[in-house]
């Protein structure tokens, strides 16, 4: 046996085979955009998008805020009408601390860069309260561009156990998000957040941990709990007793209208704006329990952002369309899902829009690929098959379709084409078998027989009964061959069309068989209203095709009846049609009448003698002149086959 393999095995491997490196080229394309989307989203706008569901997901899975340890001295309304215009003078400042004299540190969210002339002697109160209180913050301010930092005034400088920057950088919708611990100056020097300070001066080594220029997200609060807050001017008349503020953190910053910085956060539209001491109060508590919600590394979150889309391409390369389409529904929901669990349960955001975008691209970006791999893929193949058939001498196209453009509609046409010309082909293959395994041997074992039997004495026949019994088998042989050849000529040929008389091929056909009619009493009539019948085609195919529907007509008819031919104009084609008056057929066997190795009984009830290739040959060359067939009859009155043929006026 041969070791080679089928031409279906090859097909399906060449297919696989190139699916698999589109598919690779397709994941790969993908990740590597949604790696660029995640690294460069800043640039490209995705920023937005991320900044967007941060925020849903935050305000989803935001807790009340536990912040026993910090507590806020408001500068507010109330204590502004109670106190006077706001500024105060610093030896107010310097009473305030003297009550917080228990707190483990006390942060002034009050930039004092600038001498009061009015009163130049509070700042040196002010200061020896400070170096009293010994854990007293004060603020500096890093100026634009971090060329440079403004300072409290000297002796309160000199005085303060801690300096740091109160910046607060919103990002580029002006929505405070996170806070940046330390951040390198332009002169190369690293400065510190104020609430870094505030940790150092309390001692908590721990919590002052941070990386340079690293953001450090806050996972605000949501109502009703928020930080303890105490009107500046109740502290200050002792209506709020110092051991309120025993082992506290306390903030002192501006609550009052129109007096203090207003920033709006991810929460905004629950909580509202908040003032700029109440962000350093979350980030004060964030750092003191190392509770910031975290973003890991641009690798690492790359790598996440990846992770998802990679997942998703290696399930449509095993799943259908639909179940891909579905498993990158679901790969778009459990990403929301798990950056909600990631930020609710270990407090970790990984921005999710290249992610989603990686995942939404990834299914149409396969199914166009993997399509016009298998679109392509088919072409070539026809096309091949194409080249096969005109390499064996068969000049008709596998499969020609009216549409001409690239489109899906049109290359699914020419597939279902060429596949219903393939079943055509197995069909006919069939066909031929059974031809060569039954009615082509059944003369072959008749002759056989019959030598067999003339061999033996007692069995033999007269010589000229045998020759006779010979010579009607060997015919029947060849009338076989004779029609099953000119059926595949039909086919295959490549008509060279030039004028044709129509009335000229029926009469030559009429005139083969006048004398077997004449014999049996059958009259021959031909009716023609035009002189001239003109069509273009093949003469030796239409007389052939007209000899065979009038040797069939002349097989069925009955003794002493007519067959009559007619041809007339009916719009663009030629009419011709031949009529006898046999047994006829029914609706069913009229539909199979026409096709190859069909026959049907004799009005005497005994199967035609022929092999069913005749009127196979009428509709082919028929139909590739252009024309059609038709078969009319009834069963008991005769049988009338039409043919169409398309007209030419005139010899020229």
């Amino acid at each position: 046996m041969g070791g080679g393999r089928s031409p279906n095995f090859d097909f399906w491997e060449g297919l696989e085979r190139r699916v698999h490196v589109e598919w690779m080229l397709v994941t790969a394309f993908m990740l590597v955009l949604t790696a660029v989307l995640s690294q460069s989203g800043a640039s490209v706008g995705l920023m937005r998008m991320d900044h967007i569901f941060y925020d849903r997901i935050l305000a989803a899975t935001a807790r009340s805020i536990d912040a026993p340890d910090v507590v806020i001295v408001a500068i507010d309304d109330s204590s502004i009408a109670e106190l006077g215009y706001w500024p105060w003078r610093r030896a107010v400042h310097a009473q305030l601390l003297d009550r917080l004299s228990l707190a483990r540190t006390v942060g002034f969210d009050i930039v004092l860069s600038d001498p009061n002339p009015a009163y130049p002697g509070d700042d040196v109160v002010l200061a020896h309260a400070m170096a009293r209180h010994g854990r007293v913050v004060l603020p500096t301010v890093v100026e634009s561009d971090r060329e440079g930092i403004m300072r409290p005034l000297p002796e309160l400088a000199a005085a303060a156990a801690g300096l740091g920057y109160i910046n607060v950088y919103p990002d580029a919708d002006g929505v405070v998000r996170s806070l940046t611990l330390r951040q390198r100056l332009s002169d190369g020097t690293v400065a510190q957040h104020f609430l870094l300070a505030m940790l150092e001066v309390a001692g908590r080594s721990e919590a002052t941990a941070a990386d340079i220029d690293r953001k450090r997200f806050i996972p605000y609060g949501a109502i009703p709990n928020r930080y303890t807050v105490y009107p500046y001017a109740s502290v200050l008349d002792g209506s709020v007793p110092v051991s309120a503020f025993r082992g506290k953190h306390v903030l002192v910053g501006s609550f009052a209208t129109g007096s203090g910085d207003i920033f709006p956060t991810p929460l905004s539209d629950e909580n509202g704006a908040i003032v700029g001491v109440e962000v350093i109060a979350h980030g004060l508590q964030s750092a003191i329990g190392d509770a910031w919600i975290r973003m890991p590394g641009p690798l690492l979150t790359t790598l996440w952002s990846c992770l998802p889309v990679l997942l998703v391409c290696m399930l449509f390369r095993q799943l259908s369309p639909r179940r891909s389409f579905v498993a990158m529904l679901t790969a778009l929901v459990l990403v929301f899902v798990g950056a909600i669990v990631l930020m609710r349960v270990v407090g970790v955001w990984i921005p999710i829009t290249a992610s989603l975008i990686g995942i939404g691209l990834s299914f149409p970006v396969w199914s166009w690929r993997s399509q016009e791999v298998l679109l392509r893929h088919i072409e070539s193949e026809l096309k091949a098959l194409n080249q096969e058939r005109a390499d064996l001498g068969d000049d008709v196209a596998l499969f020609e379709s009216h549409r001409r453009d690239a489109s899906l509609s049109a290359r699914v046409t020419q597939l279902h084409g060429a596949i219903a010309q393939l079943r055509e082909a197995r069909i006919r293959r069939e066909q031929t078998l059974h031809f060569l395994s039954h009615d082509m041997r059944a003369p072959q074992n008749s002759i056989l027989a019959l030598t067999q039997l003339q061999q033996q004495p007692d069995t033999a026949m007269e010589t000229d009964t045998f020759l006779r019994q010979i010579d009607f088998h060997a015919y029947k042989t060849l009338e076989f061959v004779d029609g099953f050849v000119h059926l595949a000529r039909a086919e295959a040929i490549e008509i060279q069309f030039r004028p044709v008389e129509l009335v000229d091929l029926i009469e030559q056909s009429l005139g083969e068989f006048w004398a077997q009619a004449r014999q049996r009493n059958i009259e021959l009539r031909f009716d023609q209203h035009p002189d001239h019948v003109w069509t273009s085609g093949d003469p030796s195919l239409l007389l052939r095709a007209f000899s065979n529907l009038v040797d069939n007509a002349l097989k069925y008819s009955p003794d002493h009846t007519s067959i009559e031919c007619r041809v007339v104009a009916q719009g663009e084609y030629w009419r011709v049609s031949i009529h006898d008056q046999g047994p006829g057929f029914t609706a069913e066997q009229a539909a199979t009448l026409l096709r190859a190795f069909t026959r049907l009984d004799d009005q005497r009830g005994r199967h035609s003698p022929g092999v069913g290739l005749g009127l196979a040959f009428v509709r082919t060359v028929v139909e590739r002149h252009g024309g059609k067939v038709e078969v009319l009859s009834e069963k008991g009155k005769g049988a009338q086959f039409v043919l169409y043929l398309a007209a030419r006026h005139g010899e020229a």
